[in-house]
């Protein structure tokens, strides 16, 4: 096993796993870049000085900056990711972790590069939900990446621009190329194929690996990409930077600082003086709020729209996508939150009417879907989740994703899938915000399974079921074949065939997860083609006159 490894500025040490995962090791605390401090805060990131010696990766590092509320205090991600507290911060935070089963450096194992979530502005690579032992087991080299965020990563500013060849934010995506630059020079001496590379990511992990994926900087590097809660193809245009210049010139003025302040005094600021807001914290998307969006620079960024960087740099990429039932809903408005949406199938249909428009009446929608009062909240987040919900993402489009690509990238592989376990909870726990009838499957909560992170007691507010652990390693395996080949069908550790995940092209596959089992789905239902029809008529995805006029 490598206990070792070479690296381009030096030597690294890691920690050899033990019980069911001995011959892995994992190095957790690799540095891929400088720490952006001083003179380097709000510059494009350089390599480290090399070390003399061995350097100790075997712990974690600090967690970038970021202000701690949001989702890491509220339930569940607090009870269930965060119930060990948090490692420290620091803008010193540029590292990555490597864990790797190989034996020797001779071995070219598929790597997985991963991004976490918590938007643009928080998280940690570190976070126990991710915890890459078991993909290591089944033969992946996992690479977990931190970055700058928030103001630290995406401030778009005209006196930096001046100073850095007129354009300046997106320093997160810029420590993300910076991450996979290290991963092709350095990863083959963990056992690692540098040509085989899948980059992937949930929630706002999406937003880097697809932005990744399709950035003229990572051009032909890049095979495969996961997105987890959210195909980042549809969620929205990136920003101009003249949008960001004023929304971000308004945010120094918000922290009560001068819009004109010189590079060299931001860079002199105590990192807690960027959190210090006059009207509260919020951040990323409009004017006076703490930075968080990436922007259309032309050179990490290279068009606006996502669709056109797909179009351009990711015609060769394979994608799998997915979603979870319980984490968005048919009601205007972004919700990720455990929420109960109606009490009463009336209710419902007052709803539904004015959204689905003349749709409504076209597809005769109470027969189409019949709800009662008993089961109104459970249907109408299963329907968000699959055809005309708001919030991360639609099972219907990422199998119009599928179907577009086998049109304008035929050679590339999608898979689509909907997951619907719902995480059991204490007995205490009934009634509350942690309620399972209530969480459903949460925003996140696929995390367990895809990783198969979770333990008997961890986390200790999970009585976990022995469906639970059986679906965990039947997905940790698709996930794996995935990676590895671009086609997550295949066998379990004994040898039997996985149930068959019918791939998204012209025939809309899909797979249904849930406690019930994996189910494959290929064609089209009454109920998608309403909602290919919802899809077109929100003008978010492109195609749709080839769909019209293959459908006709």
């Amino acid at each position: 096993m490598i206990k070792k490894a070479q690296t381009k500025f030096g030597v690294v040490r890691g920690v050899e796993l033990t019980g069911k995962y001995a011959g892995i090791t994992a190095f957790r605390s690799i540095p891929y870049a400088a720490p952006p401090t001083g003179e380097l805060r709000f510059r494009p990131p350089v390599d480290p000085e090399p070390w003399v010696g061995e350097l100790d990766a075997s712990l974690g590092a600090p967690r970038p900056m970021q202000e701690t509320g949001d989702g890491m205090t509220r339930e569940p991600w607090f009870t269930d990711f965060y119930y060990m507290g948090m490692p420290p911060m620091s803008e010193d935070c540029l590292y990555l972790s490597v864990t790797t089963g190989a034996s020797d450096n001779t071995e070219r194992r598929p790597v997985f590069m991963w991004f976490h979530g918590g938007g643009l502005s928080g998280g940690f690579y570190t976070e126990i939900e991710y915890d890459p032992s078991e993909l290591a087991r089944k033969g992946i080299v996992v690479v977990s990446v931190a970055q700058r965020l928030n103001v630290f990563g995406y401030l778009a500013l005209p006196q930096l621009s001046a100073e850095q060849g007129g354009v300046s934010g997106n320093y997160g995506l810029m420590d993300e190329v910076k991450a996979l630059e290290w991963v092709c020079e350095n990863i083959a001496n963990f056992g690692g194929d540098p040509n085989n590379i899948t980059v992937g990511g949930q929630s706002g992990g999406t937003q880097k690996s697809t932005a990744l994926a399709t950035s003229p900087k990572a051009a032909g590097k890049i095979r495969r990409c996961i997105n987890q809660a959210g195909l980042f193809w549809i969620r929205r245009d990136y920003i101009s930077l003249e949008t960001a210049y004023k929304n971000n010139i308004a945010y120094l003025e918000n922290a009560g600082l001068d819009p004109d302040i010189t590079p060299e005094e931001l860079r002199k600021l105590p990192a807690f003086r960027f959190y210090k807001l006059k009207t509260g914290l919020k951040f990323g998307f409009g004017p006076g709020n703490i930075p968080g969006s990436m922007v259309c620079d032309g050179e990490y960024v290279a068009h606006v729209s996502a669709s056109e960087n797909m179009d351009e740099y990711g015609t060769h990429i394979d994608f799998l996508n997915g979603v979870n039932i319980g984490e968005c809903t048919v009601r205007n408005g972004f919700s990720i939150e455990p929420v109960k949406t109606f009490e009463t199938a009336e209710e419902f249909y007052e709803v539904m009417k004015p959204r689905l428009g003349d749709l409504y009446d076209k597809y005769d929608f109470p027969n189409l879907f019949p709800v009662t009062d008993e089961n109104v909240d459970f249907q109408s987040r299963v329907l968000a989740s699959r055809i005309c919900g708001n919030g991360l993402g639609l099972t219907i489009a990422d199998r119009y994703f599928g179907a577009y690509r086998a049109r304008t990238a035929p050679d590339a592989r999608n898979w689509t899938y909907n997951f619907g376990r719902f995480p059991p909870c204490l007995p205490e726990e009934r009634g509350t915000i942690r309620d399972t009838d209530l969480q459903l499957a949460w925003h996140s909560a696929e995390l367990w399974y895809t990783f198969a992170s979770l333990r008997e007691g961890v986390p200790p507010a999970r009585p976990w079921e022995p469906v639970d652990f059986e679906l965990a390693e039947k997905l940790s395996f698709y996930w794996a074949n995935f990676i590895a080949t671009g086609d997550p069908n295949g066998t379990d550790s004994d040898g039997n065939p996985l149930p068959l995940w019918p791939e998204s092209r012209e025939n809309y596959g899909w797979l249904e997860i849930s406690a019930d089992g994996l189910q494959g789905h290929e064609g089209l239902t009454k109920l998608d083609e309403l909602g290919l029809e919802f899809l077109a008529n929100s003008g978010r995805f492109p195609g749709f006159d080839e769909y019209s006029a293959a459908h006709s």
